[in-house]
C-alpha cells in the first residue's frame, strides 16, 4: 500500500493485521507499507492511515465483488461543444449487484449512440489487445474500458447505451451545445 502517512493498519473483514511503519532498512520499507503474511479471505478490506501522533486520518475499504451483473457509466463531462469535434470520454465499469467494481471481469459491450452525436472509439488499455479501436464494440480490461462519443454540429442530447451478454444495460446521456448557449 502506497500512502504518504508513516503508519497504517490492515483489517480484513474486521480482523486487525496488524500496524506496518515505513523505515528506511530497504528502499521497498521507505515509500511503502507491506502486509506479507495475510491470506485471502472474501469480504472487506479496510486500511486505516495513522499520522505521526497515532491518530487515524484516513480510511479506504474495498469490497470483494460478486458476480458481474451490470455497466456502471461515469462521462468525464456531462456537456460538450456542439462543433463536430468535442469529446466526452465515458468509463464503462463492470459491477456486481450490489454495484462493487469486478477487477477481474473481461465481457465484451457493445455501443450505440443516438441524437445528436456519434461513437468515435472505444480503448479498454490493453495494451495486448487486438481489437479494432473504430468498432462499437470491445473486451473491457481489468473490469474497465473507456468509450468516446463526439458531438455532431447539431444541438441537442447524445443518449450512449453499452450492453454486454448477460449484463444489465445502461445509458448515459451527454449534452451538446453552442459554447456560447453552455
Amino acid at each position: 500500500m502506497y500512502t504518504n502517512y508513516r503508519s497504517a493498519e490492515l483489517f480484513v473483514n474486521g480482523k486487525s493485521q496488524g500496524i506496518q511503519r515505513k523505515n528506511e532498512d530497504t528502499k521497498l520499507n521507505r515509500y511503502r507499507l507491506m502486509w506479507m503474511d495475510v491470506k485471502y479471505e472474501p469480504g472487506t478490506l479496510t486500511v486505516v492511515a495513522y499520522d505521526d501522533d497515532g491518530i487515524a486520518v484516513a480510511e479506504k475499504s474495498i469490497v470483494t465483488a460478486g458476480e458481474p451483473w451490470g455497466i456502471k457509466l461515469e462521462a468525464d463531462r456531462s456537456i460538450i461543444d456542439a462543433n463536430g469535434e468535442d469529446i466526452s470520454y465515458v468509463t464503462a465499469t463492470i459491477v456486481d449487484k450490489e454495484g462493487n467494481p469486478c477487477p477481474a471481469a473481461i465481457n465484451k459491450l457493445s455501443f450505440k449512440v443516438k441524437g445528436s452525436g456519434k461513437f468515435r472509439a472505444a480503448c479498454n488499455g490493453d495494451a495486448t489487445s487486438l481489437e479494432l479501436f473504430h468498432q462499437p464494440s470491445m473486451k473491457t480490461f481489468s473490469g474497465k474500458l473507456v468509450v468516446l462519443v463526439q458531438s455532431s454540429m447539431k444541438a441537442g442530447d447524445i443518449e450512449l447505451t453499452v450492453t454486454g451478454a448477460g449484463l444489465k444495460k445502461e445509458k448515459i446521456t451527454i449534452a451538446a451545445g453552442n459554447a456560447h448557449d453552455l
